[in-house]
């Protein structure tokens, strides 16, 4: 019902239809990577205004449908590949709203379901593999499930097959932006941690300031002004509220 209420109100109003559709090219036909720069945007009401429809977010990564049958055709994907890709979108359309309670997508769900449907991402075992260049992967690890590292790196080495097999990649260069390579994180654990096992297997640079992530990932919120008021359900968690609360910065 809020889908079709939010169809209705975007026909009505040309200026926000405009900008839908500016953003629904961006999403699906334009193959110039401006879609990246939406990453930036926190708020959908800095796309269409603050009177816009709610639940947009939702309607442009649903109207990705036809692209993502189209894709997996061009790519003849294997049935559990197709089951894994349309499992994540269905994530990405239900989790905000189901688990953390917000009235519509984030954004960054909408982009992240797009990135399945444009066949930029495939899946195997344990992580995920972002398309990049000729011979560039970027790993990603989804949430849910222990960062096993005899996983990891099975999921790894069987990467190499498939993004052989769909992309036609050799010599593949992998490379991951993740809370779970931050150095500040690893001084709070067990050396034999699978986090810490996890970092051994890069050579790691200082990047950003990762704040956004870890309330994201670790403490499952958006955004937090007082961290005297971050959970303490586990032990991670304790840890990181401490640091952060002392002053420290995770990057």
């Amino acid at each position: 019902e809020k889908c079709y209420q939010c169809i209705e109100r975007i026909n009505e109003n040309a200026e926000i239809l405009e900008k839908f559709n500016n953003i629904y090219k961006l999403l699906y036909i334009d193959k110039t990577d401006e879609d990246k720069k939406l990453w930036e945007i926190k708020n959908v009401n800095e796309l269409f205004g603050r009177d816009y429809s709610v639940f947009i977010t939702n309607i442009l990564l649903l109207l990705g449908y036809k692209s993502h049958m189209k894709n997996i055709k061009k790519l003849t994907f294997d049935d559990e590949q197709i089951n894994i890709q349309k499992r994540r979108v269905k994530e990405c359309l239900k989790n905000d709203i189901i688990y953390k309670k917000y009235d519509e997508i984030r954004i960054s769900q909408m982009l992240w379901g797009t990135y399945f449907i444009n066949n930029s991402l495939i899946e195997v075992g344990r992580l995920q593999f972002e398309l990049i260049n000729d011979n560039q992967v970027k790993i990603h690890i989804p949430a849910g499930e222990k960062l096993d590292i005899e996983k990891v790196t099975k999921s790894i080495k069987d990467s190499k097959l498939l993004l052989k097999k769909y992309h036609n990649i050799e010599n593949t260069k992998y490379i991951c932006e993740s809370w779970l390579l931050s150095q500040e994180i690893a001084q709070m654990l067990d050396k034999n941690s699978n986090i810490v096992k996890f970092q051994e297997l890069f050579g790691i640079k200082q990047d950003k300031n990762g704040i956004d992530d870890i309330l994201n990932f670790v403490f499952n919120i958006r955004e937090c002004d007082d961290y005297t008021n971050l959970s303490e359900e586990t032990s991670l968690q304790r840890k990181i509220k401490a640091f952060l609360i002392n002053g420290g910065i995770i990057y």
